[in-house]
């Protein structure tokens, strides 16, 4: 049995993390975006959860003005910890009324694996520190535990809510705070008492054998490169192409990824249910998603053959230090801040190179229009601050530092109001110049 574990353990170590660190000017002001309160960095948390968590909080700040942010991030590298990076975003942005000090800030830093809740000192008489760690250890880290991040935010937030609105925090034994394998188990209890399981077993298999097998197919689809000596140009694969209003039209890798975690997580629900223990249940899903990481990061392009589209001969992987030789500058230097990551295939047969380049979302805007690398920098100056009887003006800088490109634009900073109508939930155009001194509570799932 420890073997067992030790080879999960290896296996759930080699799961993708988020590899590029973040800074507090990053992390988009979802006040000022789009006049809401959740920033979802690193893309965890499904548009139905945003849309729900903006209706609680705005109804949370029409009813008491206390001020809460919903924000994920991939890691906080860079900073001493990430209750330090917390409280510094938290102030940063003046999560609270001024003078009341009543903002909340829920921070999930996903490569962390750490839950933050950073509180202003006026609510620590509504919301002791004691509170915020109960909400933490009954009602987000069991859902957490079990990669559910949206129905542990929606009931974090739910019961930070209801606390400031003066109703008890609710007291919800671990066993029934998440979806566990007790869970499970009752739940297929209940389904065999009218369906005789072993039929469900039969079509669970059935269906996760015929979903792989399609997900297999469309793997064997070559992706076709155009083979270069030199391998100078550089293609990408998230990136629409100006021409086609399409990404490389052959790389069907999200479909492929669909079908293998669809497939995985059916084979998965039949060793579970079939063999009564959840790490039947646990095994086809972790290796897949292993698997998928980890030729994503080696090849780019992870399920599919690669081909000369002259030749039509497979083509090589390039190992990356030869890779570095077939990049520009601009390539090297955005490779080297973590903007993207590049793949090199070689042709044998026609001695030429490929290149392939993915984007890291965060940084997908960040194309200099003049030598086409993913190394533009914007800088922000504030010319005149903006105040309640005037309007501000800031100055926005985009800059190469390969090619020199340099473009300023003035835009006008909005004035200051209590109110700001045209916002879809009805807040403020920014938080409200709240601070925090370090209240608040954290843990890890």
């Amino acid at each position: 049995m420890p073997k067992v574990w030790a080879a999960v353990l290896l296996v759930v170590s080699l799961l993708p993390q988020p590899a590029w660190a973040i800074t507090l000017e990053q992390v988009p002001n979802p006040r000022r975006q789009y006049g809401g309160w959740v920033s979802d960095t690193a893309n965890i948390l499904s548009s139905s959860t945003e849309n729900e968590l903006n209706r609680l909080i705005t109804q949370l700040e029409q009813r008491t003005s206390a001020e809460m942010a919903v924000v994920t991030v991939p890691n906080t590298q860079g900073y001493a910890t990430p209750k330090d990076f917390t409280t510094q975003l938290f102030n940063y942005w003046g999560i609270g009324k001024a003078g009341q000090n009543n903002g909340v800030l829920f921070l999930i830093s996903v490569g962390d694996r750490r839950v933050e809740i950073e509180t202003g000192r006026g609510l620590v008489a509504i919301l002791p520190d004691s509170q915020v760690q109960q909400i933490i250890d009954q009602q987000i880290l069991p859902r957490f535990c079990n990669g559910d991040f949206d129905g542990g935010t929606l009931a974090g937030v739910r019961q930070l809510t209801s606390v400031l609105q003066g109703q008890p925090v609710a007291n919800v034994p671990a066993a029934a705070s998440g979806v566990t394998t007790s869970t499970i188990a009752t739940s297929s209890g209940a389904v065999a008492q009218g369906i005789d399981s072993s039929l469900v077993e039969g079509i669970l298999l059935l269906l996760g054998i015929i979903i792989l097998g399609l997900g297999w197919q469309r793997s064997r689809m070559p992706v076709s490169l155009r083979a270069k000596r030199g391998g100078r140009q550089v293609l990408s694969l998230t990136r629409r192409d100006p021409r086609t209003g399409a990404v490389l039209s052959s790389v069907q890798s999200d479909p492929i990824r669909l079908f293998l975690h669809s497939g995985s997580l059916c084979l998965g629900v039949f060793l579970g249910l079939s063999s009564g223990n959840w790490l039947g249940f646990a095994l086809p899903v972790v290796a897949a998603m292993a698997t998928d990481g980890t030729l994503s990061r080696k090849r780019g392009i992870p399920f599919q053959p690669v081909v000369c589209q002259s030749c039509g001969r497979p083509m090589r992987p390039i190992q990356a230090q030869v890779l570095d030789t077939c990049l520009s500058p601009g390539d090297r230097l955005a490779k080297s801040r973590g903007r993207a990551s590049y793949y090199g295939w070689f042709c044998p047969s026609c001695q030429g190179a490929a290149v392939v380049v993915r984007e890291n979302a965060f940084y997908r805007h960040l194309y200099c229009p003049r030598c086409q690398a993913l190394t533009l920098d914007l800088t922000t100056q504030v010319l005149r601050e903006a105040t309640y009887s005037s309007s501000g003006l800031k100055l926005e800088i985009l800059s190469c530092p390969i090619c020199g490109y340099r473009s300023e634009r003035e835009v006008v900073i909005p004035e200051l109001s209590d109110t700001d109508t045209d916002s879809d939930f009805g807040g403020d155009s920014d938080f409200g110049g709240g601070s925090s001194i370090d209240d608040g509570a954290d843990d890890s799932w």
